[in-house]
């Protein structure tokens, strides 16, 4: 589906409301926005846990490199594109959705994601704050897809964050980065991931279809055999994503 035709732009320009998220249906699609720019999420409604935009498509990969995760944190609800999915393909993982826009978390029966239960819960808290009181080896995949109005916020890049991102994820434990298009945020989480996690142990990837750039990162000691495991499952990451690899450069030819 075309997101940004000028018809589309006219219509979702009419809703901005100061900030404040809105829905826009059009046909079998609904999408979230904060304005007629950006479509923070999208979702069929004939299909509501279909993965409809590309960029979630990817960031469903980590399961190559964690294929039975227990614990799933996912920072940013979006319209809960990943929360459901997660939910449905995943029966026996628990999940803990961390969302900072209360506005946001009101739209969730607009997006069928899924009431609280055993498995899922939906905290309206700061995601920096919170993750720095999580206990240390508590979460087995991190799905991080935080945007607000103005894109992401620069605290889920930053040193301390990254840092804290590894330190609640156990051994083996996947981190999955939607860095989105700005070079700003794609080149300070890239530079502060490769710092916290190693340069080994991260990779950047971009859809060949559009501009969206992902970054995964494991959790794992530095060691050549291990290494060599976690480099072979990222290129399958990749093969079967149809991902163009942007770091390491030399990965491809390997």
């Amino acid at each position: 589906m075309e997101f940004f035709s000028p018809e589309r732009i006219e219509q979702t320009k009419a809703l901005v409301r100061d900030g404040k998220p809105f829905i826009f249906d059009d046909g079998d699609i609904r999408t979230l926005h904060f304005n007629e720019q950006v479509v923070q999420s999208a979702m069929r409604l004939s299909a509501p846990d279909e993965l409809v935009v590309l960029y979630t498509q990817m960031m469903s990969r980590f399961l190559a490199l964690h294929p039975a995760p227990e614990h799933i944190l996912l920072i940013g609800l979006g319209g809960g594109s990943l929360v459901k999915y997660c939910y449905r393909q995943l029966p026996a993982a628990r999940m803990t959705v961390l969302e900072s826009n209360a506005d946001v978390i009101a739209l969730r029966d607009c997006f069928m994601i899924p009431p609280d239960d055993a498995r899922l819960q939906v905290l309206h808290v700061d995601a920096a704050q919170y993750l720095a009181q999580m206990a240390a080896a508590s979460v087995d995949v991190i799905l991080l897809d935080g945007f607000d109005a103005d894109g992401a916020p620069q605290t889920l890049r930053s040193r301390d964050f990254v840092s804290d991102c590894r330190r609640v994820l156990r051994e083996q434990g996947v981190l999955v980065v939607n860095m989105g298009d700005s070079n700003t945020n794609i080149v300070g989480f890239v530079v502060q991931g490769r710092a916290v996690f190693g340069a080994s142990h991260l990779w950047w990837f971009k859809t060949s279809r559009d501009n969206s750039h992902i970054a995964v990162a494991v959790h794992a000691a530095d060691d050549a055999a291990g290494d060599t495991v976690l480099h072979s499952a990222a290129l399958h990451v990749g093969t079967h994503a149809a991902l163009e690899f942007v770091y390491p450069k030399d990965m491809s030819s390997e």
